[in-house]
């Protein structure tokens, strides 16, 4: 029977003992991945059937006018987590005390950024030339307040491992909050469907994550060792606040100079190729995160763990984005309809670098376990500058520009970004190629070999095409990697990390 966690101020929320997590790690990663992957992709299905419903039920325009506030609300809610979860999960012993301190910071930033956001809505409206973006940015606001009453609940779920629970708590907000979505838009709330949907998912998120997690908040107390976890957290939100400035100028210049409908065909085509990116590095990430940290003193452990997880994960998105690029006309048509059709050549330009984005995610996971938030911080701002120079030179061209030269941008800033993200820890440059060599050529064959066996027949029906596309890529990337030098070898780790699942946990 588990114990019950002691009131001690000065008591470790861990719920198992550090040697106890050293030797489990493998396993409770594997489990914990398998677990979080499940659950992310059953929201993922969800989300799909939303996105299905509502773009039959809703306009480019309508979700070019949520992306404007977005793009812009979004960025000012960094500011409320301000990097606090992660200082908590990286921290290898933090007490009750500590974790009560951070709880009433990220309450009190999440009243404060509300403030400023309902401040904004008239500015927002003048700068688009939108007067319903006033109401729409003060809906909004009040998901900061939300948000800031369960960060640290979450993130000591995340640290403690307990990833079933949070799916759990995930996928209840996501489906109410999806329902509620198609219930409005139903009711001819165009717009509204997408707000109503983001401020139900978020409140319920946030009250299954006060239930379920084994910190309680007393009243507001300073607590010894906070200043570290702030200064830790600072450079961590300050790379949060400058990696989404690029990651959303994209749709600010394109909304501020070619209007909503452009805007509208870029944002949808983003987030179908950013779909299955996040549905495989948020949950595996939200695992080795945790884990990397656990073993940040031990280099050997440390580099191993790096290259088998990067391995794996690139194994599992490089081959699913390929399919998605070589398909992208016939899973636009089939999932959002003809009117989005615009949008399928905006997918496939994004889905180039999409092939890396998920295992690239990996630099930003191995400086935060080692400690070294300020060289994040930094990478943050040299990412921004050089992703913004790519979005204004491609700008001139509208949409279309602006994806190309991002894709080129993402390819030229690689391998300095590597260097500079893996210095000074057990993690080398060539891990990640050699990690990365073996999917990225056998997604490659597979496309090719698709381009030969199945483009022929795309004047036959989408659902047929992905019928028979889906186990034609599978077969050809498997017998491909299969036959790659080390592709045999790999492929039975591989099976056995996926047997730890059917055994007894210890």
């Amino acid at each position: 029977m588990k114990k019950k966690v002691p009131r001690d101020s000065n008591q470790d929320l861990m719920d198992t003992s550090v040697g106890e997590d050293t030797v489990n790690l493998k396993e409770r990663s594997i489990r914990g991945g398998t677990t979080t992957l499940t659950s992310q992709i059953t929201m993922t299905g969800i989300s799909l059937v939303s996105v299905v419903i509502l773009a039959r039920l809703l306009t480019p325009k309508d979700y070019g006018l949520i992306a404007m506030v977005t793009s812009i609300t979004g960025f000012v809610n960094l500011f409320n987590e301000m990097g606090l979860s992660s200082a908590t999960v990286q921290k290898r012993n933090i007490t009750e005390e500590q974790i009560n301190a951070l709880f009433w910071i990220n309450a009190g930033l999440g009243t404060l950024i509300m403030l400023i956001i309902l401040a904004l809505s008239p500015a927002l409206a003048w700068f688009y030339g939108k007067s319903q973006l006033i109401l729409v940015t003060m809906a909004f606001s009040l998901n900061s307040f939300i948000i800031g009453l369960g960060t640290q609940h979450g993130a000591l779920l995340i640290k403690q491992m307990r990833f079933g629970t949070l799916a759990i708590v995930q996928i209840s907000a996501l489906v109410a909050g999806c329902v509620t979505a198609i219930a409005v838009a139903l009711s001819g709330g165009a717009y509204w469907a997408l707000v109503s949907s983001t401020l139900v998912t978020s409140a319920l998120n946030t009250a299954g994550l006060w239930v379920t997690s084994n910190f309680h908040p007393s009243l507001p107390r300073r607590g010894k060792g906070v200043s570290q976890l702030l200064g830790f957290g600072a450079n961590v939100a300050g790379f949060n606040i400058f990696n989404y400035f690029h990651r959303n100028m994209d749709n600010i210049l394109i909304g501020r100079v070619w209007g909503a409908h452009q805007l509208g065909l870029y944002n949808k085509a983003y987030e179908l190729v950013m779909l299955p990116i996040r549905n495989l590095r948020y949950p595996l990430n939200r695992v080795a995160f945790p884990a990397m940290s656990k073993i940040q003193n031990d280099p050997v452990r440390f580099r191993s763990y790096f290259i088998k997880y990067c391995s794996i994960l690139a194994f599992l998105s490089m081959p699913f984005i390929t399919f998605l690029f070589v398909c992208s006309e016939n899973v636009i048509r089939l999932l959002l309809g003809d009117q989005w059709l615009g949008a399928a050549e905006l997918f496939r330009i994004l889905a180039i670098v999409g092939l890396i984005q998920p295992v690239t995610s990996l630099r930003q996971t191995v400086i935060m376990a080692s400690g070294h938030a300020k060289r994040l911080f930094r990478w943050g701002i040299y990412n921004a500058i050089a992703t913004v120079i790519s979005f204004i030179c491609g700008l001139p061209w509208g949409a279309k520009g602006v994806a190309i030269a991002y894709s080129l941008g993402s390819y030229l800033i690689l391998h300095p970004s590597l260097m500079y993200a893996f210095k000074d820890t057990p993690v080398r440059t060539i891990d990640f190629y050699c990690s990365v060599a073996k999917p990225a050529l056998a997604s490659i064959v597979m496309a090719m070999l698709y381009m030969l066996a199945i483009g022929p027949l795309q004047q036959t029906s989408d659902i047929f095409i992905l019928a028979i596309s889906l186990p034609f890529c599978t077969i050809t990337y498997l017998t491909v990697f299969y036959l790659l030098p080390g592709g045999r070898r790999s492929l039975i780790e591989y099976w056995t990390y996926l047997s730890i699942l059917f055994r007894r946990p210890k």
